[in-house]
Protein backbone atom coordinates (compact mmCIF):
# COMPACT_ATOMS: atom_id res chain seq x y z
CA UNK A 1 0.00 0.00 0.00
CA UNK A 2 0.89 3.67 -0.34
CA UNK A 3 0.56 6.88 0.87
CA UNK A 4 -1.02 9.56 -1.41
CA UNK A 5 -0.89 12.87 -0.03
CA UNK A 6 -3.39 15.20 -1.30
CA UNK A 7 -2.62 18.82 -1.74
CA UNK A 8 -5.26 21.51 -3.62
CA UNK A 9 -3.75 24.70 -5.28
CA UNK A 10 -4.18 28.33 -3.50
CA UNK A 11 -7.81 29.48 -3.08
CA UNK A 12 -9.00 26.63 -3.79
CA UNK A 13 -11.82 24.74 -1.75
CA UNK A 14 -10.96 21.97 0.41
CA UNK A 15 -13.72 20.15 -1.93
CA UNK A 16 -11.68 20.63 -5.06
CA UNK A 17 -11.71 18.46 -8.44
CA UNK A 18 -8.51 19.23 -9.33
CA UNK A 19 -6.56 18.05 -6.13
CA UNK A 20 -2.85 16.83 -6.62
CA UNK A 21 -2.63 13.12 -5.73
CA UNK A 22 1.12 12.70 -5.00
CA UNK A 23 2.12 8.49 -4.40
CA UNK A 24 4.94 8.72 -1.66
CA UNK A 25 6.38 5.44 -2.57
CA UNK A 26 9.36 3.95 -3.92
CA UNK A 27 10.10 5.41 -7.46
CA UNK A 28 11.09 3.02 -9.97
CA UNK A 29 11.65 5.71 -13.08
CA UNK A 30 13.31 8.22 -10.40
CA UNK A 31 15.97 5.17 -9.82
CA UNK A 32 16.91 4.80 -13.53
CA UNK A 33 17.04 7.81 -14.62
CA UNK A 34 17.35 10.51 -11.35
CA UNK A 35 18.42 13.45 -13.10
CA UNK A 36 15.73 13.47 -16.11
CA UNK A 37 13.16 12.46 -13.60
CA UNK A 38 13.85 15.85 -10.94
CA UNK A 39 13.64 17.37 -14.33
CA UNK A 40 10.70 16.37 -15.79
CA UNK A 41 8.90 17.14 -11.84
CA UNK A 42 10.49 20.54 -12.63
CA UNK A 43 12.81 20.16 -9.30
CA UNK A 44 15.71 22.28 -11.70
CA UNK A 45 17.71 22.44 -8.86
CA UNK A 46 18.11 19.20 -7.34
CA UNK A 47 17.93 17.87 -11.17
CA UNK A 48 20.97 19.77 -12.28
CA UNK A 49 22.68 18.90 -8.86
CA UNK A 50 22.20 15.33 -9.06
CA UNK A 51 23.32 15.82 -12.99
CA UNK A 52 26.69 17.61 -11.64
CA UNK A 53 26.90 15.21 -9.46
CA UNK A 54 26.83 11.64 -11.57
CA UNK A 55 29.20 13.64 -13.68
CA UNK A 56 32.07 14.58 -10.95
CA UNK A 57 31.29 10.13 -9.96
CA UNK A 58 32.02 9.29 -13.39
CA UNK A 59 35.37 11.24 -13.67
CA UNK A 60 36.23 11.39 -10.27
CA UNK A 61 36.01 7.49 -10.29
CA UNK A 62 36.57 6.51 -14.21
CA UNK A 63 37.02 2.67 -13.91
CA UNK A 64 34.18 0.88 -12.30
CA UNK A 65 35.08 0.20 -8.57
CA UNK A 66 33.18 -1.17 -5.58
CA UNK A 67 33.15 2.86 -3.98
CA UNK A 68 31.55 4.25 -7.27
CA UNK A 69 28.75 2.13 -7.23
CA UNK A 70 27.60 2.73 -4.10
CA UNK A 71 27.50 6.46 -4.35
CA UNK A 72 25.73 6.34 -7.07
CA UNK A 73 23.55 3.63 -5.80
CA UNK A 74 22.84 5.70 -2.56
CA UNK A 75 22.42 8.89 -5.21
CA UNK A 76 19.73 7.16 -6.73
CA UNK A 77 18.07 5.66 -3.47
CA UNK A 78 18.09 9.20 -2.36
CA UNK A 79 15.96 10.59 -5.23
CA UNK A 80 13.74 7.56 -5.97
CA UNK A 81 12.60 7.29 -2.19
CA UNK A 82 12.37 11.10 -1.03
CA UNK A 83 11.25 12.55 -4.76
CA UNK A 84 7.89 12.65 -3.79
CA UNK A 85 8.39 14.38 -0.88
CA UNK A 86 10.29 16.87 -3.38
CA UNK A 87 7.01 17.41 -5.20
CA UNK A 88 5.05 18.00 -2.09
CA UNK A 89 7.63 20.92 -0.31
CA UNK A 90 7.41 22.60 -3.71
CA UNK A 91 3.99 22.75 -3.92
CA UNK A 92 3.53 23.52 -0.60
CA UNK A 93 6.44 26.33 -1.02
CA UNK A 94 4.15 27.83 -3.82
CA UNK A 95 1.16 28.06 -1.64
CA UNK A 96 -0.62 24.66 -2.03
CA UNK A 97 -2.31 23.40 0.77
CA UNK A 98 -1.52 19.84 2.20
CA UNK A 99 -5.67 18.38 2.50
CA UNK A 100 -5.08 14.66 3.35
CA UNK A 101 -2.85 12.18 3.54
CA UNK A 102 -4.75 8.68 2.40
CA UNK A 103 -3.48 5.28 2.24
CA UNK A 104 -4.73 2.87 -0.40
CA UNK A 105 -3.81 0.03 -2.84
CA UNK A 106 -4.34 2.32 -6.02
CA UNK A 107 -4.59 6.04 -7.07
CA UNK A 108 -8.32 5.19 -8.08
CA UNK A 109 -8.64 3.86 -4.39
CA UNK A 110 -7.08 7.24 -3.32
CA UNK A 111 -9.33 9.37 -5.27
CA UNK A 112 -12.58 7.37 -4.29
CA UNK A 113 -11.55 7.36 -0.63
CA UNK A 114 -10.65 11.62 -1.15
CA UNK A 115 -14.05 11.77 -2.87
CA UNK A 116 -15.98 10.29 -0.06
CA UNK A 117 -14.72 12.07 2.68
CA UNK A 118 -15.06 15.33 0.81
CA UNK A 119 -18.59 14.52 0.10
CA UNK A 120 -19.50 13.31 3.51
CA UNK A 121 -17.65 15.90 5.12
CA UNK A 122 -16.21 13.22 7.73
CA UNK A 123 -12.69 13.38 7.12
CA UNK A 124 -10.80 15.66 10.31
CA UNK A 125 -8.78 18.43 8.84
CA UNK A 126 -5.01 16.80 7.19
CA UNK A 127 -6.72 13.76 7.71
CA UNK A 128 -8.72 11.19 5.73
CA UNK A 129 -11.15 8.69 7.47
CA UNK A 130 -12.83 6.12 5.55
CA UNK A 131 -14.16 2.54 6.84
CA UNK A 132 -14.77 0.22 3.45
CA UNK A 133 -17.87 -0.78 3.09
CA UNK A 134 -18.51 -4.06 5.55
CA UNK A 135 -19.29 -7.04 3.34
CA UNK A 136 -21.98 -9.70 3.80
CA UNK A 137 -20.11 -13.18 4.54
CA UNK A 138 -20.87 -16.39 2.57
CA UNK A 139 -23.28 -18.35 4.89
CA UNK A 140 -25.47 -21.86 3.65
CA UNK A 141 -27.98 -23.63 5.57
CA UNK A 142 -26.31 -27.58 4.98
CA UNK A 143 -29.19 -30.30 4.55
CA UNK A 144 -29.54 -30.58 8.37
CA UNK A 145 -29.79 -27.60 9.18
CA UNK A 146 -26.27 -26.25 10.76
CA UNK A 147 -25.30 -22.79 9.89
CA UNK A 148 -22.21 -22.75 7.93
CA UNK A 149 -19.67 -19.90 7.50
CA UNK A 150 -17.04 -20.50 4.18
CA UNK A 151 -16.54 -23.35 3.03
CA UNK A 152 -15.84 -25.61 6.02
CA UNK A 153 -19.05 -26.41 7.49
CA UNK A 154 -17.35 -28.70 10.32
CA UNK A 155 -14.41 -27.04 11.15
CA UNK A 156 -13.27 -26.88 14.40
CA UNK A 157 -15.74 -29.92 15.47
CA UNK A 158 -13.55 -32.89 15.58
Amino acid sequence: MASYLVLTSPGAPKSDENARFIADKFSWIAFVFPAFWLLYQRQWIAGITVAILQGLIAFAIPEPSLAGLLIELALRLLVALEGPAFIAQRLQSKGWTLQSIITANDLATAEMIYDHTVATESAVEGEAIWQPPVLPTATAKPADGRAAVGLFENYGER
